[in-house]
């Protein structure tokens, strides 16, 4: 920071050397109000080091002078950046900006404090020397140029994120709070006093000498809390409009002084000038500065107020009832009557029916919860109806069983079974109800329970079929119907007896290959009472295995531009035929993943397999 300010001032003042601007005035004093408020002691120190060095330059020999002029420099300036954060700060300790009329005001009074600490210093260090005077009819006329700057700075500073220098709460309190104030009061009263009073040069030095040191104590009062710059700080519409106010005030100015430069007297000195100057600008500044104060009145209650309400509201976490009544007390209490009443109105409206939808949300996303709890518990239930206990059989001596079920969904409509008929006898069955969800797998369980409660107790499988069809006819207001196959091994002849619903053919190993066993498929369960079933006979060997399958297996797709089908289907039983059960159902499984892509399928896939021993 020292080493920036001290490139500025140097290169400030080589510029204005080059365009021959500081004959009369000292321009660079432009920029060290600036350098102060954003840099404090680092911005201000810079600055005098090189307007020392510029001083003996250009006057060696008054050394005296140079060291009065920056010491009336160092600290009014310091005086300046420590009001700024110790006088009343509504949002907290803050950098220097022009976003509220608080602020604004502020600045000026702050300012007038700082002009006022010049000519005391002046007066009381170099009394009578025109130079001096010279000096501060410099820093008035510069004044409007320095809010310019200032503002150019702020803009820069707050957009490109360039650090700022704010006081801190580690200094040491020395002194009550209130013992600060009167420093710099006494200060400003005893320093006028010397002003008025006090002729003599030596004592008006002593005198100034104390007054700078009652400066420095206010100025290493202490904050009673860090100053925190706000991350989300910016240029709001209201600083933008001021900053183009105080342009256009600084061109009137410049425009009411033209005629002075014009009908200037060849007799009057530049001294005599200087001073016109200095009043025209606080004349105009004092007449303009009143309707201006009060435009930006207008502007803030009317417009950025109200804006700046909106933005916060909006901008508000809302996450409980409170914070609705809090953005809702928020937008009520704007009471301008333009158009942001009108957008606070459709805003407090939006906020209910937002409000609405979300309880609506909440409620559909509590019957969704419950939905997908009550979906998993219907799973879980189901899953644990299909038997799986085919070590129970593959250990023993009479068949291998294997069987594979994946629903499309969280409850299926595709089932198979298998169950101990007799000593002797076996039964198995695999099914596919019409439809999906749970009105289908109400089906599946209620149908499944049929098949086996009547295939245990009735030896003839069409009879089984025929009674459980009627059943599931009654009450069928859905109009869902079930494909389905039932078979029966007896253990001891190796005879197959089965029954076929308008089920798909199944698949019989008996010589070396799989092969389809295709026969009037008959008519669906559930569709009309009282329709008659066939029972059909095949005779097995030791080796021989059947394989049942829902069409979920031969219309699988991916995208709906290929079915997987029946020859794919028995190729790869063939393929795999001599391997057990496990291992050719897997195989299945995989080739239809490998042949969808690993695409989520639309319906239930179901397998069963036995063979005989």
């Amino acid at each position: 920071m020292l080493l920036f300010s001290i490139g500025i001032t140097f290169l400030t003042i080589v510029f204005l050397e080059v365009v021959n601007a500081t004959e009369y005035i000292n321009f660079e004093i432009v920029i060290i109000p600036v350098l102060s408020l954003l840099w404090g002691p680092f911005g201000v120190l810079g600055f005098v080091i090189v307007e020392t060095a510029y001083l003996l330059v250009c006057d060696p020999n008054d050394y005296i002078y140079t060291v009065k002029v920056i010491s009336m420099l160092f600290i009014s300036n310091m005086l300046l950046w420590k009001l700024w954060y110790s006088v009343m700060n509504r949002d907290g300790h803050e950098i220097p900006n022009f976003n509220t009329l608080y602020n604004i005001i502020k600045f000026f009074a702050m300012f007038i404090i700082y002009l006022i600490v010049a000519y005391i210093l002046l007066n009381g260090l170099i009394k009578g020397n025109s130079d001096a005077m010279d000096l501060y009819h410099n820093m008035i006329m510069i004044f409007p140029l320095s809010v310019i700057v200032l503002i150019m700075g702020i803009h820069i500073a707050v957009k490109y994120k360039i650090p700022l220098y704010t006081p801190k709460k580690r200094l040491r309190k020395i002194l009550p709070e209130k013992a600060y104030t009167i420093m710099l009061i006494s200060a400003i009263i005893i320093g006028m006093a010397n002003i008025i009073l006090v002729e003599n040069e030596f004592y008006s030095t002593i005198i100034s000498i104390l007054v700078m040191a009652l400066l420095l104590i206010y100025i290493t009062k202490p904050l009673e809390e860090n100053c925190v710059i706000k991350e989300d700080i910016n240029i709001n519409l209201f600083n933008k409009i001021n900053s183009s106010l105080f342009i256009l005030l600084l061109i009137l100015l410049g425009l009411a002084t033209v005629p002075m430069y014009i009908f200037i007297p060849e007799e009057i000195t530049p001294n005599e000038i200087l001073g016109n100057f200095s009043r025209v600008i606080i004349q105009y500044m004092t007449l303009m500065l009143i309707p201006v104060l009060g435009y930006m009145y207008y502007l803030e209650k009317n417009m950025t107020k109200p804006i700046n309400r909106l933005s916060k509201s909006l901008s508000r976490t809302i996450n409980k009832e409170e914070d609705y009544q809090m953005l809702n007390d928020d937008l009520n209490s704007i009471t301008v009557n333009n158009e942001l009443k009108s957008l606070a109105g459709s805003l407090l409206e939006m906020e209910e029916d937002l409000n609405l939808y979300r309880e609506q949300l909440i409620e559909v996303t509590s019957q969704k919860e419950r939905y997908e709890t009550e979906m998993k518990l219907a799973h879980e239930i189901q899953d644990s109806m299909i038997s799986k206990d085919f070590e129970k059989y593959n250990n023993g001596e009479n068949c291998e069983i294997w069987g594979l079920m994946k629903p499309a969904r969280e409850v299926a409509g595709d089932f198979y079974d298998f169950f101990k008929i007799d000593d002797d006898n076996i039964g198995f069955v695999i099914g596919d109800v019409s439809g999906k969800g749970i009105t289908a797998s109400l089906i599946m369980v209620k149908a499944m329970t049929l098949i086996q409660d009547y295939a245990i107790h009735l030896d003839d499988l069409s009879e089984v079929f025929y009674e459980v069809n009627n059943l599931l006819c009654e009450g069928n207001v859905e109009n869902l119907f079930v494909t389905c196959w039932l078979g029966k091994i007896n253990f001891k002849t190796k005879k197959l007896s089965y029954v076929n619903a308008g089920h798909n053919p199944p698949l019989i190993k008996q010589n070396d290959n799989f092969e389809y066993v295709h026969i009037d498929p008959g008519i669906v369960l559930a569709a009309m009472e009282d329709l008659p079933y066939e029972t059909h006979e095949i005779q097995l060997k030791s080796g021989d295995a059947i394989v049942l399958y829902t069409d979920g297996i031969t219309e699988a797709n991916y995208n709906y531009k290929d079915f997987y089908g029946e020859e794919r289907l028995k190729d790869i039983l063939n393929k795999h035929k001599n391997e057990d059960l496990k291992k050719i159902i897997g195989s299945v499984e995989k080739d239809i993943n490998d042949f969808c892509e690993n695409k989520e399928q639309f319906d239930d896939t179901t397998m069963f397999a036995i063979r005989l021993k």
